[in-house]
């Protein structure tokens, strides 16, 4: 396996809360994806760096990838490279964070009083946010978002859609195996050259809110800091 610090990094094309993006001059098309040893909640309010967070943050996603491509799901990712950094298809990011949620809590209760905590969704609850605010699907169609070349309209709406539909339903019963409930996940789109949309960025334990046994008290994810830790002995 080809490790991140014998690959001829270009300039860095991005830098988030918890990775960073370079080129990859020797892979023409492809992107080191990086991740931090950096964890954030409450929409960044806490930030703490942790030690081995970047490890684990990178094994969930390739893993979570590598699992999703076996199911058919198009992905940007191409291969782990290191222990804390992952090759990828370099892909123009459609800006709209797509949440799917099975379970009522959190922040969908504040935006919908009146609907109880623990209120199960058949078929899942799909949202759509753009940057904080949220969206609908006729706002993500009229807006006309220009991609690497392809306009967001209709059927590429519908495309994500579905998909994120599909790959919630995926990690759900991959999580069940574990004796963990999936209750909500956001992910993220991008645009490769040849205008298709595919599943890029990440998908790590930053992603999704997790119960296991489907026990709210114990829930593991990045808005309880001691429990992050936990969960990367999970990954699948």
């Amino acid at each position: 396996m080809e490790s991140s610090g014998e690959l001829r990094l270009g300039k860095k094309l991005n830098e988030g809360k918890t990775k960073e993006v370079y080129e990859l001059p020797d892979h023409p098309g492809c992107v080191l994806m990086q991740s931090k040893d950096q964890i954030t909640a409450g929409n960044a309010a806490r930030k703490d760096h942790m030690e081995g967070k970047a490890s684990i943050s990178n094994k969930t996603t390739c893993c979570i990838f590598k699992l999703l491509q076996e199911a058919g799901i198009k992905t940007a990712f191409v291969k782990k490279c290191s222990a804390t950094g992952f090759i990828a298809t370099h892909c123009e990011m459609i800006p709209i964070e797509w949440v799917c949620r099975r379970i009522a809590t959190g922040s969908f209760l504040k935006r919908n009083p009146g609907v109880p905590e623990g209120y199960k969704f058949y078929p899942p609850k799909m949202e759509l946010f753009f940057k904080d605010p949220q969206w609908s699907e006729e706002q993500l169609i009229a807006a006309k978002l220009n991609c690497a070349g392809l306009v967001i309209g209709q059927a590429e709406v519908d495309i994500m859609s579905h998909s994120t539909v599909a790959i919630f339903e995926i990690l759900e019963k991959a999580w069940s195996t574990q004796d963990c409930t999936l209750v909500d996940m956001k992910i993220e789109f991008g645009v490769v050259t040849k205008k298709e949309i595919v599943l890029a960025d990440v998908i790590d334990n930053d992603s999704w809110r997790l119960w296991p046994a489907g026990d709210k008290t114990q829930q593991k994810d990045k808005q309880v800091f001691p429990a992050y830790k936990l969960i990367g002995s999970r990954a699948m």
